[in-house]
């Protein structure tokens, strides 16, 4: 999957617009992500993400970085070897997309707002 475009509340993937969180999870988008204590990523959120093979797990954390993933999600994805990477939400669909080309396994989370 390639990221096209991202900006303040809009994210473009594969030529299709999102407006709402979402995640990448494999080859496919998982719309309208949304987390049960808001701005908190806890690990019932990411269960899809923990479970699939996957390299690295890129969180965008949002326009203005809001979006905090808990410890508890970073510790579940080390325990996999899994690295966690997370950053505002425009360098993290370009850190995406750089990734997926050099071949790595990558699944994310991104935040399309504040």
């Amino acid at each position: 999957m390639d990221i096209e475009a991202y900006r303040f509340g809009h994210i473009e993937i594969d030529g299709k617009v999102y407006r709402d969180d979402v995640k990448l999870v494999g080859d496919r988008v998982v719309p309208s992500w949304w987390r049960s204590r808001g701005h908190l990523v806890e690990p019932k959120d990411v269960k899809d993400l923990l479970s699939a093979d996957a390299t690295v797990c890129v969180f965008g954390t949002g326009a203005y970085g809001a979006m905090r993933v808990s410890e508890a999600v970073r510790s579940a994805f080390e325990d996999r070897g899994v690295t966690v990477l997370m950053e505002r939400t425009e360098s993290a669909c370009n850190t995406y997309n750089r990734l997926t080309k050099e071949g790595k396994k990558v699944v994310a989370g991104f935040h399309l707002s504040c």
